[in-house]
């Protein structure tokens, strides 16, 4: 016959057993998979591969970089939206993946506001706007006067008629009311010809491509799309100089399957927030991408993954933009 000390150890141990049960499972108890939707060598994987090296070490557990490249990047996103939600499949994405695919494609493996857990964002990169260095204009304030004389509208190239610096165009042309016109290139070597000689008015980009070419001459920069200048570019005015409030970026983010615990979430953002806060990853993102590390919280990345893609999503619709 059970003792009164034995069952009130039965009920202690029982409850132990459910405490046990309503907590969040381990995690890391395995492997950890990232998926990136862009091809090895690209500035994201090598991001991805930063940051899944020292997940590796923080964690005692390997984070392996499964490269997806495929349509877009939506294979990876697909196959992260439908894995176990326990934290041990992720996704580090990239700005267009989320913002853009949806609006442009019929047919996409994923439902952006549904099938993901927002983890953080990690860090963001501003646009330039260039022209050539003898263009008679050196700011967005003076490109919209000079254009009052252009009715056949201003030409911008980019590198595709659906990347994110295509739509980042037409969010500067909303923001200064002049008639502006996509010129999409194949190359960005081609691009950058043309934009130098004078043949096309504007290029639009990210830093690590266009900085280098406005430091040696090349190009002369416009307007950094961010709140503040660039230290490494100092003479580049940012766009909220000109237009108040004026920000547009590129994004790399880390996500989750929907349905992840909310205590997986919150290990995995914070830390990858301490690791992406160590000195030598800020610089190192900073130098060799012109990345500023952010890694905030996933309510933070929620919210401006919301509000970005209502942004964008009208963005393609008023353009008629299609990769289908």
């Amino acid at each position: 016959m059970p003792t009164r000390r034995g069952v009130i150890a039965g009920i202690a141990a029982a409850g132990v057993a459910r405490g046990a049960r309503a907590q969040d499972p381990v995690f890391p108890a395995r492997p950890v998979r990232l998926l990136v939707g862009i091809p090895a060598g690209g500035a994201p994987d090598v991001i991805a591969r930063l940051l899944a090296d020292r997940l590796g070490a923080l964690w005692g557990q390997p984070v392996v970089v499964d490269n997806r490249p495929a349509a877009s990047g939506n294979p990876a996103a697909g196959a992260v939206a439908a894995a176990a939600p326990d934290g041990h499949t992720l996704l580090f994405a990239h700005a267009s993946l989320l913002l853009l695919n949806e609006a442009l494609m019929r047919n996409v493996p994923f439902n952006g506001e549904r099938d993901f857990a927002p983890v953080s964002l990690l860090a963001t990169t501003p646009f330039i706007v260039a022209c050539q260095p003898g263009a008679p204009y050196a700011t967005l304030d003076e490109l919209k006067a000079w254009a009052r004389g252009r009715p056949a509208g201003v030409t911008f190239a980019t590198l595709s008629a659906t990347g994110l610096p295509r739509f980042v165009g037409e969010r500067v042309k909303a923001a200064l009311g002049i008639p502006m016109v996509n010129v999409p290139y194949v190359s960005m070597a081609g691009a950058v010809q043309d934009v130098a000689a004078g043949r096309v008015d504007l290029l639009i980009d990210g830093t690590p491509v266009i900085t280098p070419q406005i430091r040696g001459g090349f190009l002369k920069g416009l307007a950094l799309t961010s709140t503040e200048r660039d230290p490494v570019i100092p003479g580049v005015p940012a766009a909220a100089e000109t237009i108040p409030g004026f920000t547009s970026r590129g994004w790399f983010g880390l996500l989750g399957p929907a349905g992840m615990p909310e205590g997986v979430v919150r290990r995995v953002a914070e830390d990858a927030r301490r690791v992406l806060s160590q000195p030598e990853m800020r610089e190192r993102l900073r130098r060799d991408f012109g990345a500023d590390v952010v890694a905030g919280t996933p309510g933070e990345f929620a919210a401006s993954l919301s509000a970005d893609r209502a942004v964008y999503r009208r963005l393609v619709a008023e353009v008629g933009a299609t990769l289908d």
